[in-house]
């Protein structure tokens, strides 16, 4: 999560240091992702509902790199409508897509490793990972 944040937060940084006469457009693109990130992160129920079982959670990958792959991950609860919540979050990865194609967006190459699961830590949900020493 706060990886896909930093991802957010470095595009848009880049967008506010480039000045042409599409500024406008490219801002305004940039706030209709937020937006649709937005919902999707208060669909996910990861802020708003207490983690007290990680079997309740599941995740999903989410958003697109400019050079391939997923932006990132995040976690939801499995309370929620499961269908309308995964066609968001790829309605918001297509729309990330084109959004880098169309503003030529560059960013790192690097591949998002997927997380193993969600544990609960202090009653949020957490995207747990796998360190090279527990393999």
């Amino acid at each position: 999560m706060k990886k896909l944040t930093f991802i957010i937060c470095t595009i848009c940084l880049v967008f506010f240091s480039c000045s042409n006469d599409d500024s406008a457009d490219r801002e305004r693109d940039y706030q209709n992702l937020g937006k649709m990130y937005r919902e999707i992160l208060s669909l996910s129920k990861v802020n708003s509902e207490l983690c007290t079982d990680s079997d309740g959670w599941d995740f999903t990958a989410i958003g697109s790199k400019a050079c391939g792959g997923s932006a990132g991950y995040i976690a939801y609860s499995k309370k929620i409508d499961k269908t309308e919540f995964l066609a968001k979050a790829k309605a918001y990865t297509d729309a990330e897509t084109a959004f880098n194609k169309k503003w030529s967006v560059v960013s790192t190459c690097d591949v998002v490793t997927p997380p193993a699961g969600v544990e609960c830590v202090d009653g949020k949900p957490k995207l747990s990972y796998i360190t090279p020493s527990e393999k």
